[in-house]
């Protein structure tokens, strides 16, 4: 995955859950731990992802890479 865009939206699997319907708010590095911020645009929920803890990700229609 080159980026993120704002305007994509993410399929990811994150300890063996596939979640859908994501938009990438931010990124950040705390402490050496990078986190990944996205938004379910159809619940509205806001969630954020250890980035080591990231099976897949994927902008929706794209073949699934673990980063």
């Amino acid at each position: 995955m080159k980026g993120f865009s704002k305007t994509d939206f993410y399929e990811l699997i994150y300890k063996n859950e596939r979640l859908s319907f994501l938009q990438y708010i931010r990124k950040d590095i705390i402490c050496d731990v990078c986190y990944i911020t996205l938004k379910n645009v159809i619940t509205g929920e806001t969630m954020t992802f250890d980035k080591s803890e990231i099976r897949g990700l994927r902008v929706a229609g794209d073949a699934a890479n673990a980063s």
